[in-house]
């Protein structure tokens, strides 16, 4: 997006004035001496730099750096509506710019080729953000949409920052990313056991899947070590005992009863046609006791959860998961924050 912006400027560089209060004399692309920044705008002593932000976001590292680059530029991220919320009070130096705005800007160009790229690009960057708020909008409104109409993965990243950001408002833990290897966008939230705090919770999160339309909901335990201590038995037999203890908890039966009597239009949503736990494979006493790095397996390859694992699905040691699937062709962004909400909430209620 940054290239079709730098194109447009350099065919007319004037709409610029009405966003940073000058027109510049040169917009130079991955600007090597301001922190690689996408768009770097100068005029004179003038300077502006312009992140522009689609799927991905602007790391702290990031945002510090350009905040100390010298002189002082203005600062501003170009991003879809959605991620307005980044730029607020606690963060004074930067100033918001909405990406189908800044774009429209050239469409009444004398440049043919910019006024008619222009036109086309807004279209599309507006079409994105109707999208994203439409799977937003309240249960009922005229203009809501179902998950599945971010059928790109940089659409679905902006949704899951939002569902993240909506979580943390409710006083959940709450995180966004994408999967190891594949990419694939997902959304957490964590709320802690009782009388725990961020290393022993329940997790609850929604993951889309890679190949084909729809996602998942997967719900369980999910400890850390201790602050400043190593992962050892103790917290790994922790987190296996709370998990198996609450196995008829796990289980997507279990939490579509719970949404049918207490919020059936989220009930409709899930389903599971096969277990939603895995049978078990291996011995896991011996990974409780001694992690998978000190239980090899016989043909002395490295031991992990897909050689070895419990009767739940998740990740390394620590992590203990049921699945139920969601169906993307009806649940909207605000659906699967009330999904994850609710199951954190009906996990803390049956700890045991």
């Amino acid at each position: 997006m940054s290239d079709i912006i730098q194109l447009l400027s350099d065919r007319d560089s004037s709409p610029w004035e009405g966003v940073v209060g000058f027109v510049p004399d040169d917009v130079t692309r991955e600007a090597s001496k301001s922190n690689r920044a996408d768009l770097l705008l100068s005029a004179g002593q003038r300077r502006a730099v312009i992140e522009v932000k689609l799927g991905h976001i602007m790391s702290a590292e990031q945002q510090g750096k350009y905040e100390s680059l010298q002189p002082r530029p203005d600062l501003y991220l170009a991003a879809l509506d959605a991620d307005r919320h980044r730029v607020g009070a606690d963060v004074p130096r930067w100033t918001f710019i909405s990406l189908a705005d800044l774009l429209a800007r050239w469409s009444e160009a004398e440049d043919p080729l910019a006024r008619s790229l222009a036109v086309e690009a807004a279209a599309a960057v507006s079409t994105w953000d109707r999208s994203i708020s439409g799977v937003f909008a309240a249960r009922g409104a005229a203009d809501r949409l179902p998950i599945r109409v971010l059928d790109q993965k940089f659409l679905a990243r902006v949704a899951t920052r939002r569902i993240a950001e909506d979580l943390r408002s409710r006083g959940r833990y709450a995180g966004d990313g994408v999967t190891a290897g594949g990419g694939i966008p997902l959304v957490v939230g964590w709320t802690p056991i009782r009388g725990e705090g961020k290393d022993r919770t329940f997790m609850a999160e929604v993951r889309w899947w890679e190949t084909k339309s729809g996602g998942e909901l997967r719900f369980g335990v999910d400890f850390d070590p201790r602050p400043g201590e190593k992962e050892d038995e103790e917290v790994r037999r922790a987190a296996y005992d709370l998990a198996t203890s609450m196995a008829d908890s796990l289980d997507a039966a279990s939490i579509r009863a719970h949404f049918d009597a207490h919020r059936p239009e989220l009930a409709s949503l899930l389903s599971r046609t096969r277990s939603s736990r895995p049978k078990p494979r291996g011995e896991w006493e011996p990974v409780i006791v001694h992690g998978f790095a000190g239980v090899p397996l016989a043909d002395g390859k490295r031991n992990n959860r897909n050689r070895t694992r419990p009767a739940f699905y998740g990740d390394g040691t620590l992590r203990f998961q049921a699945i139920a699937e969601i169906d993307f062709a009806e649940a909207s962004a605000a659906d699967l924050t009330d999904l994850l909400d609710g199951t954190l909430s009906y996990l803390a209620a049956r700890q045991p």
